[in-house]
């Protein structure tokens, strides 16, 4: 399904480095201690149900969770379980957690001694204690995952006309992707594509196991030519719909990204 909207629209907000800072003394200004900011911003993760990231084992593992509750009486903070039952097991015997989240373009991190299981609206979940202090960052470049050419996600966009007319599905290569918007690459007319097209019920594929589906509008096309002389057009779109599954799906995927970018360069 396709519409189009009149006003293309300034380009979408991208997503923010997900890996967590180093403690390093440059970044004690930005350290906040007082108990009631702390609660303000762990309260605005909760209500805004914001995904927020756990790193352990010193940083080379991790899940996607939300925050479900804060109990100030008991200095806890209380988040869902992973999706892997694996992973909630090995975070259960893990000491040094790091949590990352952002805040409206704001890079929210804290630490954990552990994580241990508990109830929460009579189902399992995990508590920590609540930090003394949080890191709160402010990035002037937002970040968008790069993808590997050998092995990048695809999209299979709904019919849309090409430059003769006709209608049909295709399928793109993602080039890069962020919670918020990603972008591909088609040749030129393949379809035909303008800022403001709204692309509804695209499928995103990141593995032949892992899709999503997904509702897109087209925000800025750039037209380019290939390595082979070849006329390319590059489309930037944000999200325009996502079900919470799918979001963990992409934090998940721009994770592992940044991970192995640390790890191999």
């Amino acid at each position: 399904m396709i519409e189009r909207n009149s006003a293309p629209g300034e380009t979408g907000q991208q997503a923010a480095a997900s890996l967590p800072e180093p403690m390093v003394a440059d970044l004690e200004p930005y350290q906040v201690y007082s108990r009631v900011e702390i609660l303000a911003n762990m309260r605005v993760l909760i209500d805004q149900h914001i995904l927020a990231t756990v790193y352990f084992d010193r940083g080379e593992k991790f899940f996607v969770t939300r925050f479900l509750s804060v109990n100030p009486e008991f200095e806890e903070l209380i988040f869902d379980l992973g999706s892997d039952s694996r992973v909630n097991e090995q975070l259960r015997s893990a000491d040094g957690l790091t949590v990352v989240a952002f805040l409206d373009h704001i890079k929210v991190q804290f630490a954990a001694d552990r994580a241990e299981l508990t109830q929460f609206e009579d189902a399992p979940a995990f508590r920590m204690r609540m930090p003394r202090s949080i890191l709160r960052l402010q990035r002037r470049n937002a970040f968008r995952a790069r993808t590997p050419l050998a092995k990048s996600p695809m999209a299979m966009l709904p019919p849309v006309p090409d430059r003769e007319g006709k209608s049909d599905t295709t399928r793109v290569r993602i080039t890069d992707i962020s919670a918020t918007g990603l972008a591909f690459v088609t040749p030129v007319g393949k379809p035909v594509l303008s800022a403001g097209m709204r692309l509804l019920g695209c499928q995103l594929e990141f593995s032949e196991n892992e899709k999503i589906d997904a509702d897109m509008e087209v925000r800025h096309v750039s037209i380019y030519k290939d390595g082979f002389g070849r006329e390319m057009c590059r489309a930037g779109c944000m999200f325009l719909r996502l079900s919470g599954a799918a979001q963990m799906t992409i934090q998940r995927y721009v994770n592992q990204l940044a991970v192995s970018e640390r790890k191999f360069g």
